[in-house]
């Protein structure tokens, strides 16, 4: 059994516990923690409640099962998830005091984005495993500083980039490394939200350097343009411009960026938190190869002059790329456990995640400098790390 504690209290924690919820048999939530006690009093009751919602769901389950096998295996998961709601939750106001937990194998990180690496760090130097919101860090020095006690320690780390996990950016990982759209020419992310003010007001952190360590473009577009350089490479240049038009923030609420990447082909980057929506998709990739063409999000699908070559090759990743049997975050923190489990590393590493971080920071420091910005940033760069 592994046991989790959860660090952050905030509006993603629920999600996180309602996923571990799903696996009784393999995880249990051990402890929560905040710098608001309150919030983290709530969390536990909301651990509670949840187990306890799981086994009413599997009770169910039992009446309507139609064999006995099912019905003892729904019994057993009714009383796994009623043994579960009755573990005492330890509630912590210091991640410092959550990672001395004994009984704590692992730990899920929820806090804001600028909060990410002193817990990760902490934990896992405490040589508990770590699975993380996205982004990873707000810069490039903290990331490797976390990659590497996740290294040295030896630990399974893990950031949340859930967009990878489904059949349509796994078929077109497939796609794009076996060679079958040919050569790389283009590819373009669009990231097109739309944000009141009230969204930013809602949290200090909010629409600040600080706290969300960028606007539209790091803070917004991080998961789509994650799963977009994941499928299209290295970048070696960008140059971007942006502003804030419709906000009362710090940081950008529109960028548009140009890539080169470093197998020739261009790139192109576009986000906003001022897009109002009902035109088109409020994200969308896709990418153009020199015998066909892909859309990955939020339809998947091939296109091709050669209309027989696109039927072909779409009937041959189906074929070949199976269904997850889970997807998104919840296929994620699976993967997570069974890394632990298995002793492997997680389906998406902290390395993997890495040029979700460099690239946005190129970008801000082509704006900064109104230069193209080479790739990779290097350490005594100032925009590696602030």
């Amino acid at each position: 059994m592994i046991n989790v504690g959860i660090i952050g209290c905030g509006g993603i924690s629920p999600s996180h516990i309602n996923i571990y919820s799903g696996f009784p048999e393999e995880v249990q939530i051990v402890a929560v923690c905040d710098i608001v006690k309150e919030r983290a009093e709530n969390r536990k009751q909301i651990v509670r409640d949840t187990y306890l919602n799981r086994a009413k769901e599997y009770q169910k389950r039992t009446e309507e099962a139609t064999s006995q096998e099912e019905k003892d295996k729904y019994a057993e998961l009714d009383q796994i998830c009623q043994n579960a709601a009755e573990v005492e939750v330890k509630v912590y106001t210091s991640h410092d005091e959550l990672v001395k937990d004994e009984r704590v194998n692992a730990v899920n990180i929820c806090t804001p984005p600028f909060a990410h690496p002193a817990p990760m760090i902490a934990a896992a130097n405490a040589g508990k495993h770590v699975f993380c919101e996205g982004p990873i860090a707000g810069d490039l020095k903290q990331a490797d500083a976390m990659i590497a006690a996740a290294r040295s320690n030896n630990i399974k780390f893990t950031v949340q980039y859930g967009t990878r996990i489904n059949r349509g950016s796994m078929m077109a990982k497939k796609a794009i490394d076996d060679g079958k759209l040919g050569k790389i020419l283009m590819g373009k992310v669009d990231v097109m939200w739309y944000r009141g003010q009230s969204y930013y007001d809602s949290g200090a952190w909010r629409g600040t350097w600080a706290g969300e360590r960028g606007g539209a473009t790091f803070h917004h577009g991080r998961y789509a343009i994650d799963l977009y350089l994941w499928l299209m490479g290295e970048v070696s240049e960008v140059y971007a411009q942006m502003d804030t038009f419709t906000h009362k923030i710090e940081v950008e609420d529109c960028s548009m960026s140009v890539l080169r990447f470093k197998h020739g082909a261009l790139g192109q980057i576009t986000a906003s938190t001022s897009a109002h929506p009902g035109i088109a998709p409020s994200q969308q990739i896709e990418i153009f190869g020199e015998k066909a063409a892909i859309s990955v999000i939020p339809n998947w699908n091939i296109g091709s002059s050669d209309e027989n070559y696109a039927e072909q090759l779409k009937q041959e990743l189906e074929d070949d790329v199976k269904e997850p049997p889970y997807n998104a975050m919840v296929g994620q923190m699976k993967d997570f456990i069974d890394a632990i489990v298995e002793d492997r590393e997680p389906y998406i590493t902290g390395e993997s995640v890495r040029p979700q971080v460099e690239v946005t920071r190129g970008i801000y420091k082509s704006v900064a400098t109104g230069q193209p910005a080479k790739m990779p940033l290097k350490p005594y760069d100032p925009f590696y790390g602030d």
